[in-house]
């Protein structure tokens, strides 16, 4: 989940807040040291980062911080859409790939907004396909 007014990089943008090339970030792994900021999704294919944290790190300042709360504008992949919607993976794919679900890309990974899976739980819409456009 990206929290909501927070600014996620790749680690290509993260190499490069970091004043490096992306090959070399990846060679040193500096990623995976104690002290770098965690990724906001762990464990996925391509992991995002906090622009915020990045810079603290770079600057040797202390990361901030943040507050964890649901806001509408909180961004959630496609398993932890599928989770909150309460459907399979494979469902929520059909869902976006029919356009029934608004999505936002954020550096190549497609997000939705937990004010839009809010609204689809409590207005389900009608079964079967939708109409055609």
């Amino acid at each position: 989940m990206i929290p909501a007014g927070r600014d996620a990089v790749d680690g290509a943008g993260a190499a490069e807040l970091l004043g490096m090339s992306p090959q070399t970030f990846r060679n040193k792994r500096i990623a995976g040291s104690e002290d770098f900021p965690r990724p906001f999704n762990p464990g996925r294919r391509k992991p995002l980062y906090d622009r915020a944290s990045l810079e603290a790190y770079r600057n040797g300042r202390q990361l901030p911080s943040w507050p964890l709360s649901r806001h509408p504008d909180d961004l959630l992949d496609g398993p932890e859409a599928a989770e909150l919607l309460d459907v399979e993976y494979a469902t929520l794919r059909h869902y976006l790939y029919e356009a029934r679900l608004p999505v936002v890309d954020v550096c190549g990974v497609p997000h939705i907004r937990r004010g839009d899976i809010e609204e689809r739980r409590t207005n389900p819409g009608r079964p079967g396909r939708p109409v055609s456009r």
